[in-house]
């Protein structure tokens, strides 16, 4: 896997993206699924498709809430291609907006005029809120990665995940969140347009074995 062509001390530098998640704010919380509900019915997702999902309760809380989104991402990798499954979940993702989006604005468009690998560069060398270590890949691909913990003990730090009761494994569907947070702001500080790809390994689907990567197409270099 890709992934794993990475050595140890990359893996490393990356692990202050995740740290400064925590430091900025405190675990981090995904969309609602009525939100993922919008962008099926937005994607032209069949209507007999859309009327065989149940939403979590809003009632509910605490890990009862959360096993019931679980649950929720678990209809859509039985009713949904894995092509849906990916154009819907890069449309999600927290801290898109606000504080993060302004950073990561202001440093596209301070940047605007270099070459994308240029980019790249400085942006991994930078201290942007909510930063995404990223690299370029031959044939035209992003790899956003980052990891908090040690090997083998990687931990999530998404609010809904943490309310599950532990040790929990979840789809991989479900990190497709933060691959819908990192294409929006990674659009914004690389003034390039991403197409999630592919969800290469994530912490919470690999009880903790794996950390978290994902790959994008570049659409427009």
């Amino acid at each position: 896997m890709l992934t794993d062509s990475w050595e140890m001390s990359e893996w490393d530098r990356v692990d202050r993206g995740l740290k400064a998640y925590q430091n900025q704010g405190g675990p981090l919380t995904m969309p609602s699924a009525r939100a993922i509900m919008t962008t099926m019915i937005k994607k032209c997702i069949p209507e007999d498709t859309l009327s065989q999902f149940v939403l979590p309760d809003p009632a509910s809380k605490g890990a009862q809430w959360s096993e019931e989104y679980v649950g929720f991402i678990g209809q859509m990798d039985r009713l949904l291609t894995g092509e849906q499954r990916l154009s819907i979940m890069q449309e999600q993702g927290c801290s898109v907006s606000g504080k993060p989006a302004a950073a990561h604005m202001a440093f596209g468009r301070a940047h605007a005029g270099l070459l994308l690998e240029d980019k790249v560069r400085l942006y991994n060398e930078s201290d942007i809120m909510y930063q995404l270590p990223c690299r370029l890949n031959p044939g035209g691909t992003l790899t956003v990665a980052w990891s908090h913990g040690k090997a083998g003990e990687y931990s999530c730090v998404c609010g809904i995940f943490a309310k599950l009761p532990q040790p929990a494994a979840v789809s991989p569907t479900f990190c497709g969140c933060c691959g819908g947070h990192a294409r929006q702001n990674l659009q914004r500080a690389l003034g390039v347009k991403l197409r999630l790809k592919e969800i290469v390994s994530s912490a919470a689907s690999t009880r903790g074995e794996r950390s978290c990567a994902f790959r994008f197409e570049i659409l427009n270099a």
